[in-house]
């Protein structure tokens, strides 16, 4: 590297133009000029001058890069400074906990210990998310994804220890390090022995002199007002809350759902009205659920946007709503010994006669149903269903050797509701018989048996 180089570098670095190197070195801008473009050379008291200057030494500036040199140096100075910094940190760390009381040290390795309980939680639902994410990027494919997940979280665990720990001492540092001082009282004391010696009094006084400047010598921790002990915890309670009044909504809609089944109950309790006391203990039921809803809301809602419930008056009519709840269960149940119980099967049969073709199959749809075989002398086949009142049941020729069996297990509903309606105003419950169609194939054994290997049921 050359001299010019060298000091075209370092004026560069600097932000010095010529003129102004120039007048540091008492020559001419011309002079400077030459020396850059290494048409001429400085007189060895200038070079002495510019090491004096710039903080270099002769060697460094006539056979070294000052650029690299500087990199070098800039490196190394960044480097002791992060070690400095370090055992600076650990330093003031001591020192702040060797001149705290027992009280505040309780107090700081709690908050210590709710920061990393909370960094934990966060970075575990990072992670949960991820591994959600993952799942579903490679569902299908357990063992790559296995591989990719343990992979995953070996990247994951180590940078979300690198960044766990750098929150958790940067959060230690602003809420302790930068915080408090440490104070000495310096004051010599003055303490005379021949005082001590002569008069009982000043002896005494003294002493007392003494026992208070040795209290101001302690060290004490000074905080900075606007960052008191609780700023911290107060935010993470403030988080806390958040989430609980998020909890808070999501059971208000659930409430409110419930609230509204509740309203469309009463309306609809109007249709039994001829049962009696069961209508009236119905009634009373779902008006105080009705209530009790209701202050639940109330007190959702109050927590949800920050005002004050009445307690007393929410607390009375819960109390009061769940004893007529009960007052309207009994009734209810009173009323209930008055109704007769009767089984109603309701069965309905369905017939389909066909002939026995080479490879006849016969299909059950919908779900599986009982199939019997009632065996007869005849080759003809007889497929009997025996089903409830509001099953619908259609029998499909697919193909000729190919029957199908539909049912809609749904199609006498309303008919079913009007019914229970009206056994229920008459006081009667039927027990009806809703299992799964019987179906009996009557036939010859030997036609069963092929019918049997190519069927579906």
């Amino acid at each position: 590297m050359k001299l010019s180089d060298n000091l075209k570098t370092i004026r560069k670095e600097n932000n010095l133009s010529q003129e102004q190197l120039a007048e540091k070195l008492g020559v001419s801008r011309q002079a400077v000029s030459k020396w850059e473009s290494d048409q001429s050379y400085p007189e060895m008291e200038k070079v002495l001058l510019i090491c004096k200057l710039f903080n270099y030494n002769i060697d460094e500036l006539m056979n070294e890069s000052v650029k690299d040199l500087n990199e070098t140096k800039q490196v190394k100075s960044n480097l002791n400074k992060y070690i400095d910094d370090f055992f600076s940190f650990i330093t003031k760390t001591v020192e702040m906990l060797s001149s705290m009381k027992f009280k505040e040290k309780l107090k700081c390795i709690f908050e210590q210990i709710v920061v990393f309980v909370s960094l934990l939680i966060i970075f575990t639902i990072i992670w949960a998310i991820l591994e959600g994410i993952l799942g579903n990027l490679l569902i299908g494919n357990v063992s790559r994804y296995y591989v990719v997940r343990d992979v995953c979280f070996g990247i994951y665990y180590i940078l979300a220890l690198i960044v766990g720990v750098a929150i958790f001492l940067h959060i230690f540092k602003i809420r302790y390090l930068d915080y408090y001082e440490i104070v000495k009282d310096d004051n010599p004391l003055v303490n005379s022995k021949n005082e001590e010696e002569t008069e009982d009094g000043k002896i005494l006084e003294n002493k007392k002199e003494k026992k208070f400047i040795e209290k101001k010598k302690e060290k004490i921790i000074i905080r900075d007002p606007n960052h008191s002990e609780m700023r911290f915890l107060n935010g993470i309670i403030k988080f806390l809350i958040w989430c609980i009044k998020a909890l808070a909504i999501y059971f208000g809609i659930f409430f409110a759902c419930t609230f509204i089944g509740l309203a469309m109950m009463l309306v609809l309790s109007f249709m039994f009205v001829k049962t009696g006391l069961v209508f009236f203990g119905t009634l009373l039921s779902i008006l105080s659920g009705l209530a009790i809803n209701y202050v639940i809301l109330h007190i959702l809602y109050n927590f949800i946007v920050n005002k004050k419930s009445k307690k007393n008056v929410f607390a009375i009519i819960f109390i009061v709503s769940l004893l007529i709840a009960g007052v309207g269960i009994g009734l209810a149940c009173v009323g209930m010994t008055d109704f007769n119980y009767i089984e109603d099967a309701y069965k309905v049969e369905d017939v389909y006669t066909t002939e026995m073709i080479e490879g006849l199959k016969i299909e059950t749809a919908y779900y599986r149903a009982i199939v019997r075989h009632v065996e007869t002398n005849s080759d003809e086949i007889k497929i009997v269903v025996n089903h409830s009142k509001y099953d619908k049941i259609d029998f499909v020729k697919v193909s000729p050797n190919h029957i199908a069996i539909h049912w809609d297990n749904n199609a006498g509903e309303m008919e079913n509701i009007r019914d229970i309606i009206k056994d229920i105003n008459n006081k009667e419950i039927k027990i009806q018989d809703r299992s799964l169609p019987e179906i009996e194939i009557r036939t010859s054994k030997s036609n069963f048996d092929k019918i049997q290997k190519a069927s579906i049921w």
